[in-house]
């Protein structure tokens, strides 16, 4: 099994609907109804869907998640490090946050034993938990 498919196989652990979607040589994972910390966007409930790339090069760190239907804060503020609208294979109304792994990236051949794509889609909730 090659490391994009132990990657979306480690994802699938946690959340079993997600789904690679290439797109020009990109490797997009989209998860379906991804869940919104209680009380702080205007949206409530959970996300439609929750995109993410999974970099080409096992070294190389991941940037960024897109979330849909973009997300405002219930208190009106504007959010920190986001992007709405933004463009994905899949339209334009999708926001962008910008956002890294946490710590230093450093995968190793036991996937599990080092920096993984589920560690940094784990992550995805500690921003959304920050909010602005």
């Amino acid at each position: 099994m090659n490391r994009l498919d132990q990657e979306l196989a480690l994802v699938r652990t946690a959340f079993p609907a997600a789904e690679l979607d290439p797109h020009e040589g990109v490797n997009w994972v989209r998860i379906p109804a991804y869940p919104l910390p209680p009380g702080i966007y205007r949206q409530g409930g959970e996300l439609e869907l929750l995109a993410f790339r999974i970099p080409s090069q096992a070294g190389e760190a991941p940037y960024g998640f897109w979330v849909h239907p973009g997300l405002e804060l219930c208190s009106g503020e504007p959010l920190g490090n986001y992007t709405y609208p933004t463009a994905t294979p899949w339209g334009e109304s999708w926001g962008q946050f910008s956002w890294s792994p946490q710590g230093s990236w450093v995968p190793k051949a036991e996937i599990r034993s080092g920096a993984n794509m589920l560690d940094f889609v784990r992550t995805f909730a500690v921003r959304l938990e920050e909010a602005s």
